[in-house]
């Protein structure tokens, strides 16, 4: 176990996972990777999770990679293992991965600076909520680098081709207004308000029916990647799935007796 991740799962069925590296605006270690990875993994496989909450640490929401380890890998200090040199995808495929193919529905509750890799691991949220004093952006050009985390996959369909060129070209970090105003924060709190806004709203969307935020996240994140003929026959196929279902009975049921709905996964 690692100090780097700190996980909770809620009763209300939100897992909370805090990225805990403060002192480093919470750099990406190789232990905080790995643990949000499994963490991740284990909210998309439990049914006591139903929401997924991402945050960080102190007054930074993640800096990107851990320069000082980078830099000590370079002079040969702490080098990598045979495995990780070998393997052309790395650590930020992996969790870019594990958070695309998640079950749960993932809120990013960007409570500071989220930066490069960061930055990246934010667009890998379904939406990001951004407190007042967050800033957002690339800073990957800056560095002599080019993307990663995702985040060259996310920005086109987030602000389309021409935008995402300008932001990644740019490589500027962004202020919440014009985070909003690109779509790249959906809302913006106080300091202060950002974590109960987020878990209020997690907790509406944990109290609401699993299985069809699962399939209506699956169909989400594919609706790009294939023709439109046979993203229709998948979508129907997932609908006749979820109209099977208890939940989907009970929110009918509901409806027609005016109460709220019992949904339970089932």
């Amino acid at each position: 176990m690692t100090d780097h991740l700190l996980t909770e799962v809620r009763d209300d069925g939100v897992m909370v996972a805090t990225l805990n590296r403060p002192e480093t605006l919470n750099s990406l270690s190789g232990e905080m990777g790995t643990a949000l990875i499994e963490a991740v993994k284990f909210a998309s496989e439990s049914d006591e999770v139903r929401a997924f909450v991402l945050t960080g640490a102190g007054r930074g929401f993640c800096s990107g990679a851990d320069t000082r380890a980078m830099i000590s890998r370079g002079s040969g200090e702490g080098g990598p293992t045979r495995h990780q040199r070998m393997d052309r995808r790395g650590g930020s495929f992996y969790l870019a991965e594990a958070m695309a193919e998640c079950d749960v529905p993932i809120i990013g509750a960007i409570n500071g600076a989220a930066a490069g890799g960061g930055f990246g691991i934010a667009l890998c949220c379904d939406v990001r909520f951004v407190a007042e004093s967050a800033r957002m952006g690339t800073i990957f050009i800056q560095r002599g680098v080019a993307a990663d985390y995702g985040m060259s996959y996310w920005l086109p369909r987030l602000l389309g081709p021409a935008k995402a060129f300008e932001v990644a070209y740019e490589g500027n970090m962004m202020q919440p207004d014009r985070l909003l105003e690109l779509g790249l924060a959906n809302r913006v709190y106080a300091d202060e308000e950002l974590m109960e806004a987020t878990l209020a709203y997690a907790a509406k969307i944990a109290a609401g029916p699993p299985l069809a935020y699962t399939g209506l996240r699956r169909l989400l994140m594919r609706s790009d990647n294939m023709p439109m003929h046979d993203f229709l026959e998948y979508e129907w196929t997932v609908q006749q799935d979820i109209l099977r279902t208890e939940d989907c009975a009970e929110g009918f049921r509901a409806f027609a007796e005016r109460r709220t709905p019992n949904f339970t996964g089932h």
